[in-house]
Order: C-alpha cells, then structure tokens, then sequence
C-alpha cells in the first residue's frame, strides 16, 4: 500500500491522538484538507476499483456502483460538492460516471478490511449518507510507479 496524507493521519488518531476527528469510531478528515487530499487520491488509486453505496431515510440503501473503476474523487470548495467519478477508461467502461454530494458536513475516512481499501463516508447536508470504497489491491501497476 501507498503512504498516503491520511495515513498519518489515521495513524494518529489511533495512537497518540491528533490530526483527525474522531466521530462513531472513524477518523473525520478536516475540511481544509479535503481539495488536496483527494487530488492525491486521484493521482495514487486513479483506475482501482470502487463501490459506491447511498443511504438514505427516505430510499433507503441504494447500491449505485459495484467496483467500476476511478476516474477520479475530488471536492470543489467554491461549490461545495463532493464527487466521486467512475468508468471511461475503456470500451468496457467507455463513458464516466458521476455521483455527487452537495454541501457536504463530514467527511469520515479509514482504511477497512484485510484485503485492503479506504472507505469513505461522505455525510451530506440533508443527513443522508454515500460510502465510497475504494480497493487499493485493485490499483492498476501505472498508478502505483
């Protein structure tokens, strides 16, 4: 696995405390770091797989995306949207996806499982919730050299 801006992060939180938040148990990246943090996302695990899960009170859980991969995770702070694209690398995926979350409150993150794969809870302003995970076994050898 890739060093990474939030491992150290996580590292902290779990041990000596710092760096994150830490909200129901999970590490909550801070704000100021969420533009520059999934740029290097994008850049480190662009092409790994990546689900995408909605919860909502009034849908409830909506699967939208089963490991298709990245194109890209990124927030816009002059909008104030998170968005997580999938797809258009290839004839199997030719076009790319978009899911979007306006208005983000909190932004939870973690690495989870033995297989090894962030996941991402991204709270949205009306209390629903998307679980982005990203399976960084899955990363394809360009995106790692």
């Amino acid at each position: 696995m890739r060093q990474h801006g939030l491992d150290g992060y996580v590292a902290q939180c779990r041990g000596r405390g710092g760096g994150l938040e830490m909200t129901e148990q999970r590490p909550e990246l801070p704000r100021d770091r969420w533009h520059e943090f999934f740029d290097e996302m994008t850049r480190d695990y662009e092409g790994a797989d990546v689900t995408i899960e909605e919860l909502r009170a009034d849908f409830g859980d909506l699967l939208q995306v089963e490991r298709i991969p990245l194109a890209y995770l990124e927030y816009d702070p002059k909008d104030d949207q998170f968005s997580v694209g999938v797809g258009g690398r290839d004839a199997r995926y030719p076009v790319i996806l978009r899911h979007a979350v306006d208005h983000p409150r909190a932004i939870l993150a973690d690495i989870v499982g033995e297989g090894g794969r962030w996941a991402f809870d991204v709270v949205g302003a009306e209390g629903g919730e998307t679980i982005v995970t990203v399976y960084f076994e899955d990363v394809p050898e360009a995106a790692t050299a």
